[in-house]
């Protein structure tokens, strides 16, 4: 058997047998009152493209990474492939073996940096080139939302913190308490980043939210489209009044929640 199609072969199976559970389980769940129809066409478009990309992206990886054969960017490229919404454990695993064995058994680099890089990518001294997602498999839940979802959706809209075209479904998907991994419908969108962290900690506060046991920051990052939740957090309570500027309406969302 040619090494090279046996190398291009076991990457194939892994990563799209890995994105075909991936994206039929987001597109059902996502989708759940839609048609089956629908459902399934949707799928396969997503699928297919998707398929179609991380094939093509496995090339681009190795012959980028063999033009500079360093450490560095061999890191730089494995941590922004790795910030793929699909790019769950197996199929990042899948990446690292087809480039490791496209290094030693095809390009003759077995002997760079980067080839290192990829053999102990996995070990202890390297795990912080990786996101939290890689290197805890548990699935990337969001918070359950404990209130009248309705109504807090349709206080959401009429305070314009998400846009007037979000679905109620895709709302409910931010707080249905699942997996969180590809979920991009939709960002909630306030006066100030400061404003989304404190709505969430409001939430929270109101036990409508529970912070334990997510990685709430982490949570909140994704559904507001904001870095650094942890500092925002600190800066506002270390100030004189302990709260952002300008939060009344925030406030009238939160206390009309129930």
């Amino acid at each position: 058997m040619n090494i090279a199609w046996r190398i291009n072969w076991n990457y194939r199976t892994s990563v799209f047998g890995e994105l075909e559970k991936f994206h039929r389980k987001n597109v059902y769940e996502r989708y759940a009152n839609g048609s089956e129809e629908m459902k399934k066409q949707t799928f396969n478009h997503i699928y297919n493209l998707r398929m179609d990309w991380w094939n093509q992206q496995s090339k681009i990886e190795a012959r980028t990474i063999a033009k500079n054969p360093t450490e560095r960017n061999a890191q730089t490229r494995m941590k922004q492939l790795n910030k793929q919404p699909d790019c769950t454990p197996i199929v990042f695993e899948a990446m690292v073996n087809y480039l490791k064995n496209q290094f030693e058994h095809i390009l003759n680099l077995g002997h760079t940096e980067a080839y290192s890089f990829l053999c102990n990518i996995f070990e202890p001294t390297f795990l912080p080139v990786l996101t939290e997602e890689f290197i805890t498999p548990t699935p990337f839940k969001t918070f359950d939302y404990k209130g009248d979802i309705k109504h807090f959706y349709s206080w959401c809209l009429q305070c314009k913190v998400i846009d007037s075209k979000t679905s109620l479904d895709s709302f409910k998907m931010a707080f249905n308490g699942n997996d969180l991994r590809g979920f991009n419908d939709f960002v909630f969108k306030f006066k100030q980043h400061n404003h989304c962290v404190y709505f969430f900690d409001q939430l929270n506060n109101k036990k409508l939210i529970n912070y334990k046991f997510v990685q709430n920051n982490r949570i909140i990052e994704h559904l507001g489209n904001i870095k650094n939740v942890h500092s925002k957090r600190e800066n506002y309570l270390n100030t004189k009044i302990g709260t952002p500027k300008g939060i009344e309406y925030i406030n009238d969302l939160i206390n009309s929640l129930k």
